[in-house]
Formats: structure tokens, C-alpha cells, sequence
């Protein structure tokens, strides 16, 4: 891990209104700028180095002139590498300080209306025989192509964002400097511009964040030159037929091998599988006739080792180990490799199923969708994943926020659309996360089939096959969604699964990410409809979320893939004040206390939701007044921003828990939830598990609490205390003890119970404690999970004897505006009382921290331990680490944001990237005084 950021305080939200970061460390983006980019005499060169842009505006030549390898290239941007128009004039020190305050909104839009140019200068020799091709890997918007001042292809097929295109470019080569030019029009993917109508089947945000203001207009993923001889091998990749207990697979590789030349070619077709120890060597041979393409399929029947007795199993990363396979491919000639490919792959199954609907129970009247990984069905725990705003990528960022991911014990990522690099997924593939991708909402991919053209159409269909191809190996990824808020009409559906037969897929497709169906993939006689909603809810939801528990309420029951009424669930409060401080006149708009006095409160903010007005998610009035009325008033920014961190972390680990906890309910299961977002592409006052900088808010530790191996956990709806195991391995020995703490320290009940033994994604109720009559109407619950003398789950709650009261009739009103965005309507004085909490006395807390290194991290011990007297808690105690002067992040904690009685000691562990600078640890708290010491 990597990069730190001067910080003053633990944020709910990340840098925002103030400061100047991008949601990538800008060392991530090191300038490399050769003249020209070597393309290698054989096999495959990735076109990443040697780019220039110049808007059309400022030049006058033709493609012609511009393609030419002797073209003067002055007064054009250079580019690290293919990168969108706007990363490339951020790159080039255009617009600094794009994400301060409203400078996004003040690029000029109307500079990307005209064509912009796209040039590569590139040096070829080419292979004596042998064929040259250009790979188009996508373009965001549609470009007409040229090489060496020759017209290779227009715009009518060269565009769409996962598109691969093919050119065969042998006779356009020359021996020494060739040149490559792209003329690009304006991508189109702003679905605010409702009066205009998408052309392209494209990337865009969606209202997942603001559009940049290029509209992701360019390149996405680096062109490819390969070079090889007369015949081609392309598609390589492995199926697998599993025993059902994993004992063994019968791998087939299978590859298309095409001949480029005018006559018959008969090809020798090598292929290794390694792991380790293990190889298996394969051949076959082929005759290809003249410029035809052949498919080759080896088995175990001609190659007796692709029987793989006891295979290494990948498992997600809380349930086995992550092995991978590798197949590495050549095609032969008269004895020479005329062309090679290798694809990374893992065993492992993955099947889906509708749960047994229980009459007169079951909400879902067809069951809700179940993933089965290896046999062994899981819940769903995700998240939303954004790209950087302007498709920036880099390898050590996205391996920084994977560790992010399994730090708060997610097991699954949602693409919706926006499909990274395959980078990102081999990441996902050797870390044990698993991958949801499917198309995006609100554009032309939800249109109506029959509003395509026959270009559109095919469109469609190469990058369906080309997605479907670059998914199918990657054992993260364990599903695909063909549509998301709406299912793909009959012939879009036929479109869809033809490409993906083709190209081999064989994980569970699934029609929507609402419960709806479509022709093959789902309805009442296909199975039953399939869904997955992202979750998305603010934190005016705070008393909702818990109400979201109950089991008997039909319009509380999101599961995996249902969505009642229509309602969307905004799931994430986040909203709080960023550092470094915005100015004065900025932080009030945030906390001021009239933000609190309903929904449409406040002013709108820029770094909320600024450019959609359907959500209205851009007014603090959303967020502060649950806030208000549960916490109690707040005086200032400093008691503000403490108010935020625990509402999000009660929220967000109560949502998780609700999930986690119903997932073994016989008639309405749990299968799973993706919540709305993991992060956002920009910093951003809402919707984020962690901040663009990599700080970590109240929700992050709320999921991580939520989303232990082995945990217990407490239940809103019936104050019953469940044990979950989210292992792969049986737990046994495990003891649980609830105390219920009233707010002066007095411990007014306990109950202790044995957990027995408990299974593999096993949940059970083992406590059902009482709360005595008189306690404080804000009061604690602590719970205790424990193995002999070891603590295996420690969770505590602040709770109220005052219910939420939910008017749930207008909450689901038809044509109110909160049943379509998900806010609840609370009946008078409804909220619950947890204005006790301010009147907790300080804690006196005593802290002792060490630092030592192992191998390339850091680790830093750090003990609190509550010295006060009486009964006080010391309630969400944060630590944070400092080196230098700056805030450590990116950064991994055991647990944080903990509650502790006098007498009372924890220990939490970080680690990080090793540095020279010691670290200082800062411990504070909701009534913890701030103190710092040197972690020796």
C-alpha cells in the first residue's frame, strides 16, 4: 500500500469542499513519454506509451496528413498513456485542483462538441511472412481510424466502450516509423439530458456520480499490435466439468486457430496447464483451409491429464484458498510458432437457484435468487464499485482498495457497467473476491431492442461476446446481469445469450437487477424472476434500516434481488464535514441546524448529489434530520461530525447484520446484498464505504464489524442475539453472553448461552434477552463471543426503549416522492431516543502503542484502556495514525471505533506500507478528549 494525506480529525466524508485531491494518488499517473512506442517482432505489444490529443478545433489537416509518420506533431498533448480527453488535459495541467469546491462545474463543456484527434507514433518490422493486426479494445464515443495516411475504418462500426475490433494491417505497415490516428467524437453518456436521446452502447455513471464534463469521451483500454505468422491463434481459454464434490475436473481447451495465408495450413496446436508441480502437456493438430478459422476442443479423451484428480479448489477468500491454473498456447507451422496466447484460470462452481417459496410466507412469490459457490450456498455481501471520474486506472490503487474490501469482510464487488481493466479482475481472482458485473442502467443498453439499429445490434453483440470472453476464466466472477433496472426485451435477451453461448460462458446469467423477468432467463414458467437490487439508502433511513429487520413485513424484505413497490433503498448516510476545512461560509451550509428541519432543508451542495434533482440527495435535510431527532441537537462542526459517525455505524452494521442474520429464514432468506457504494469517483459527501483519499468513515468499521468470520450480532426486530459463521471451517466451543448496561455503567441483565456447533454459513439465535423494566431510555447492549479465553466477536449497541415508528402506509403511498427514492415518513415524535449519549460525562482513557515492521508493512499495536472511574463508557473510540504530519492511508485496522467500560482494555492492530517516519497515534472518541503518543 501507498500514500498519506495530511489529516486533522476521523471523517464521515473525504475531501470535498476543500483540498485538492483526485480519487487516484497522482503518483500513481507517472509521466512516460517516449517518442514512439517499439512494437515487439513477435506476439502481442500493448499501444500504451507514444499518444498525443489536440482538439480538431486547432487543427486543420485531414487524417490523411495526420497519420503520416512524418507528421509535425507540435503543439499537440502528450499522454502518459490512452486515457479519456479530460484525463489527458488534467495530465497536461489543465484545470488544477479539478475536484476543489465547484471547479468541476467550471470546465468548459462545449470544447468536447467537436472532434478531437488521437495520434500514435509507433515503430514496426514487421515479421517476414508473417501478419501484422491492430486490436481496437473500445472507444468511449465512435472514431474513424487511420494508419500510415490510409482510411481503416469509420465510425459506423469502430465504437462502443467494450468493443474488440480486429484490423489486419499487413499491408498498411512499413518497416521503421509508422503512424496510428483516431478521429473522436464526443462520447455520449449523460443520462441528465433527458431531450437527448444516447446513441452509443457506452460507459457512463449513471447517477452513481457527476458526469465529467468530456463525458469519458476517448480511450479506455490501450489498442493492441500483434505480430505473428501465417496462422493465428485466438479465444484460448479452458471449461471445466467438476465432480460435484470437487474430487475431480475434466478440463477442454479449446482455441480458434485461423489461417491468414491463401492456402491450406496444417497447424500443431501445444498447450500447457501448470500449477505448481503439476503439468499437463496437450497436442493437436489441425488442417485450416485458406483464410477459414478452425475451433480445436482437447479433452481428456485425447489428452488423459486434463482428468485432474484432487484439483486445488478456489474458494472465496473467508471460506478456502485462492489457487490458480495457468494454460499457456502456441500454434506451430513446418516447426515454427507462428502464434501463442495464455490465459490464468481456477476451478471452481458456480450454480444459482430461486429458494422454495412457503406459501403464504414467502414474500417473493417465485423465492429470491441463490449463488452456490463449490457446492456450498453463500450470502451476497457487496458493494457498487466506481471507476476513477476520468477512467483513470492504476494497478497499486485498486490493489489498495481490494484490501479495503476484504478488511470490512465484503466477499463480492458489483460492475454495473464501468468494467475495469482485467487487471482489476486477476486481482479479484487472487484475492478471493468475487465479481458481479452486468450492463448499466439508464442508456441506450435498457432501450428498447426495437429502437436499434442493425448497427447498434451488432454493436451490441460484439461487445456482449467480448465481455463474455474476457469474464469467463476469471473464477472471482460468478455471474453476469443482462439487464439492471430493467430485463432485456425477447430479441435483446436472444442477442445477449447467443453471444455469451458462443463465447462459453457458462456462469448463471441473470435477467435483472429488479425483480422482474424476461423470456429464457426468467418467469413464472422459466424458474421464476431474477433480481439483484444495489442498495442504496441515505441516512434519513437510519430508523428504517433497523425496521428493515422485521420478518414479517413484506415491504421490508429486500432480498437478493427484490425490490418491493418500486423502492429504491438508499443505503449509505454518509455526510459529514470534510478536511482540510472548506471556508467558513462552506462548513455551515453542512451542519448548520436548520439542515434538520426536514427533507428539503438546507442548500444544495455540489459534492452531494449536485446534478440530478430525482434523488434531491443534494440537500443536508436528508441526512441531518434523523440525525437530529434520534442524537439529539448538535452545537458546532466538531459534534456534528461525531453525531455522523456513529449514526453511519449503526446504520450500516445494523443493514449488513439485518442480511447476515436472515439468511437461513426457511421462507423469506437473505441471499444477499450489494450496497450502494463501495466508493465514488470523486470525493464526495455521501454514498462512499471509504473516501477517495482512503480515509475510513463510521460506515467502513460499521460493515467490518457487521461482516466478521465469526460473529455475534444483535436482531432490532426481536431483541434476540444470533451467531453467524461466515467461514469455510465448522466453529465449535463458542459461549455467547449479552449484558444489558444502563447509561450510568450499572449491568442491568445478563444472559449466557452455548452456541453448539456451528456450520459453514451457518446462523443461529442463541439469546433472547429481556430488558428490565426502568432501565434509561438510552442504554447498551454488549455482546460477547468466546472460545475457552479468547474473545472471538465483541459488538456493542446503543439502544433506545423508544421504538422508530415508521408511518410505513405513507412511507409506500403510490405516487409519493419517497417510495421512489426510499425515504422513510416517520409518524409524530416516531424516532427513537438515543439523546442520552450526549450527556455521558467524559472518559478517561489511557493508551499505549508499539510499531514493528514485517517484511514490506508496517504494523502498529495500539492498547486502550478505560482508567476512569464510575460506570462512564468511552464510546466509539477512533485511533488514528499520523507520520510526518500526515494521516496514514491507506491503512488496515483490526477494529476501530470501539466502546469500552472502565477497566476495560482493547487492543487494535494496523498495518500499512513501511516507512521511515515514526508514527504518532491519535485516539479520540464521541467522549473521548483527543490525546496522541508515539508508537515506539
Amino acid at each position: 500500500m501507498s500514500g498519506s494525506r495530511t489529516r486533522t480529525t476521523a471523517l464521515c466524508a473525504v475531501l470535498a469542499l476543500g483540498g485538492t485531491l483526485a480519487p487516484v494518488p497522482a503518483h500513481a499517473f507517472a509521466r512516460h513519454r517516449p517518442a514512439v512506442q517499439r512494437i515487439r517482432s513477435s506476439g502481442t505489444t500493448e499501444l500504451t506509451s507514444g499518444w498525443a490529443i489536440r482538439s480538431s478545433a486547432d487543427v486543420r489537416d485531414t487524417g490523411a496528413e495526420i497519420s503520416k509518420p512524418d507528421y509535425p506533431a507540435k503543439g499537440w498533448l502528450p499522454l502518459s498513456r490512452p486515457e479519456t480527453l479530460m484525463a489527458g488535459l488534467l495530465e497536461n495541467g489543465r484545470y488544477p485542483n479539478i475536484f476543489h469546491n465547484d471547479n468541476m462545474a467550471k470546465v468548459p463543456a462545449k470544447q468536447f462538441d467537436v472532434n478531437w484527434w488521437y495520434r500514435e507514433q509507433i515503430t514496426v518490422h514487421p515479421r517476414k511472412g508473417g501478419r501484422t493486426s491492430l486490436v481496437m479494445n473500445g472507444v468511449s464515443g465512435k472514431a474513424d481510424l487511420w494508419i500510415n495516411g490510409k482510411r481503416l475504418a469509420g465510425s459506423a462500426q469502430l465504437q462502443g466502450s467494450y468493443t474488440r475490433l480486429e484490423y489486419d494491417i499487413t499491408g498498411y505497415v512499413r518497416d521503421g516509423a509508422n503512424a496510428i490516428a483516431l478521429d473522436v467524437s464526443r462520447n455520449d453518456a449523460d443520462i441528465t439530458k433527458f431531450d437527448t436521446p444516447m446513441r452509443y452502447l457506452t460507459q457512463n455513471q449513471v447517477d452513481w456520480n457527476p458526469m465529467a464534463p468530456d463525458q469519458n469521451t476517448g480511450l479506455q483500454y490501450a489498442p493492441q499490435i500483434v505480430q505473428e505468422g501465417p496462422v493465428s491463434v485466438r479465444n484460448a481459454h479452458v471449461l471445466q466439468d467438476d465432480a460435484p464434490d470437487l474430487s475431480t475436473a475434466d478440463l477442454t481447451v479449446k482455441a480458434d486457430v485461423r489461417n491468414n495465408t491463401g492456402s491450406a495450413q496444417r497447424v500443431v496446436v501445444s498447450g500447457t496447464v501448470t500449477r505448481g508441480s503439476t503439468r499437463v502437456a496437450c497436442k493437436a493438430t489441425v488442417t485450416v483451409p485458406a483464410r477459414a478459422t478452425r475451433t480445436i476442443a482437447i479433452t481428456k479423451a485425447e489428452c488423459p491429464g486434463l482428468h485432474l484428480e484432487r484439483p486445488a479448489v478456489w474458494w472465496p477468500y473467508q471460506m478456502g484458498d485462492q489457487p490458480m491454473y495457468h494454460l499457456a498456447l502456441d500454434a506451430s507451422v513446418d516447426g515454427k510458432v507462428s502464434s501463442a496466447a495464455a490465459e490464468d484460470f481456477g476451478i471452481r462452481t458456480v450454480t444459482s437457484r430461486l429458494t422454495k417459496p412457503v406459501p403464504g410466507k414467502t414474500h417473493g412469490k417465485d423465492g429470491y435468487r441463490q449463488f452456490i459457490v463449490n457446492g456450498k450456498p453463500l450470502v451476497i455481501r457487496g458493494a457498487g464499485w466506481s471507476p476513477d471520474l476520468f477512467l483513470r486506472y492504476s494497478p497499486s490503487n485498486v490493489s489498495d482498495q481490494i484490501s479495503y474490501i476484504r478488511n470490512m469482510g465484503l466477499n463480492a464487488v458489483r460492475f454495473e457497467g464501468n468494467f475495469p481493466p482485467d487487471d482489476m479482475f486477476a486481482q479479484l481472482d487472487r484475492a478471493g473476491v468475487l465479481a458481479m458485473p452486468g450492463w448499466q442502467c439508464c442508456a441506450l443498453w435498457e432501450g428498447k431492442s426495437s429502437t436499434w439499429s442493425d448497427g447498434v445490434k451488432a454493436n451490441a453483440s460484439n461487445q456482449a461476446g467480448t465481455m463474455a470472453a474476457r469474464l469467463r476464466d476469471h473464477p472471482s466472477v460468478f455471474t453476469f446481469f443482462q439487464g439492471s433496472d430493467d430485463a432485456p426485451d425477447p430479441e435483446k435477451e436472444a442477442l445477449y445469450l447467443k453471444a455469451f453461448a458462443q463465447a462459453d460462458f457458462r456462469l448463471p446469467q441473470v435477467a435483472a437487477a429488479e425483480y422482474k423477468s424476461s423470456p429464457k432467463l426468467g418467469g413464472r414458467h422459466q424458474g421464476g424472476r431474477l433480481q439483484l437490487l444495489p442498495a442504496q439508502r441515505p441516512l434519513e433511513q437510519q430508523a428504517g434500516d433497523r425496521q428493515h429487520q422485521r420478518p414479517d413485513t413484506q415491504h421490508d424484505r429486500q432480498r437478493l434481488g427484490v425490490r418491493h413497490r418500486g423502492q429504491h433503498r438508499q443505503h449509505h448516510p454518509d455526510a459529514g464535514l470534510p478536511e482540510p476545512l472548506p471556508p467558513p461560509e462552506e462548513q455551515k451550509k453542512i451542519w448548520d441546524p436548520a439542515t434538520a428541519q426536514g427533507q428539503t432543508a438546507g442548500q444544495d451542495m455540489y459534492h452531494t448529489f449536485y446534478y440530478a434533482d430525482y434523488t434531491r440527495l443534494s440537500r443536508m435535510g436528508v441526512y441531518n434530520t434523523p440525525l437530529w431527532h434520534r442524537y439529539g441537537p448538535w452545537k458546532d462542526a466538531a459534534s456534528y461530525q461525531k453525531t455522523v459517525q456513529l449514526g453511519e455505524y449503526e446504520v450500516t452494521r445494523a443493514q449488513f447484520e439485518s442480511y447476515i442474520g436472515n439468511s437461513t429464514d426457511k421462507a423469506n432468506p437473505s441471499t444477499g446484498i450489494i450496497y450502494w457504494m463501495l466508493n465514488k469517483a470523486w470525493p464526495s459527501l455521501q454514498w462512499s464505504m471509504y473516501g477517495t483519499d482512503f480515509d475510513q468513515p463510521g460506515v467502513y468499521f460499521g460493515a467490518k464489524k457487521a461482516n466478521e468470520p465469526v460473529h455475534v450480532m444483535y436482531s432490532y426486530d426481536d431483541g434476540s442475539v444470533k451467531v453467524a459463521n461466515l467461514t469455510g471451517a465448522r466453529q465449535d466451543g463458542l459461549k455467547a453472553t449479552a449484558q444489558i448496561i444502563d447509561l450510568d455503567g450499572r449491568v442491568r441483565a445478563t444472559a449466557t448461552a452455548p452456541v453448539g456447533a456451528l456450520g459453514s454459513q451457518d446462523v443461529r439465535t442463541v439469546l433472547r434477552p429481556k430488558v428490565p423494566s426502568g432501565i434509561s431510555k438510552t442504554y447498551f447492549e454488549k455482546l460477547t463471543l468466546t472460545r475457552g479465553s479468547e474473545v472471538v466477536s465483541r459488538n456493542v449497541y446503543w439502544l433506545s426503549t423508544k421504538a422508530d415508528q415508521v408511518d410505513w402506509p405513507k412511507t409506500h403511498a403510490p405516487g409519493q416522492y419517497t417510495p421512489s427514492n426510499g425515504f422513510a415518513v416517520f409518524k409524530k415524535d416516531g424516532y427513537a431516543d438515543l439523546t442520552g449519549l450526549r450527556a455521558l460525562k467524559p472518559a478517561d482513557i489511557k493508551v499505549k502503542a508499539t510499531t514493528h515492521r514485517e517484511g514490506r508493512e508496517m504494523v502498529t499495536s495500539v492498547t486502550v484502556r478505560n482508567v476512569g472511574h464510575g460506570g462512564t463508557p468511552a464510546l466509539f473510540t477512533r485511533a488514528d495514525l499520523f507520520a510526518g504530519g500526515n494521516q496514514v492511508l491507506p491503512i488496515r485496522w483490526s477494529d476501530n471505533d470501539v466502546t469500552l467500560w472502565p477497566g476495560e482494555q482493547q487492543t487494535i492492530t494496523a498495518r500499512y506500507s513501511a516507512t521511515s517516519a515514526k508514527p504518532d497515534v491519535r485516539v479520540n472518541g464521541f467522549n473521548v478528549p483527543d490525546q496522541t503518543r508515539r508508537a515506539s
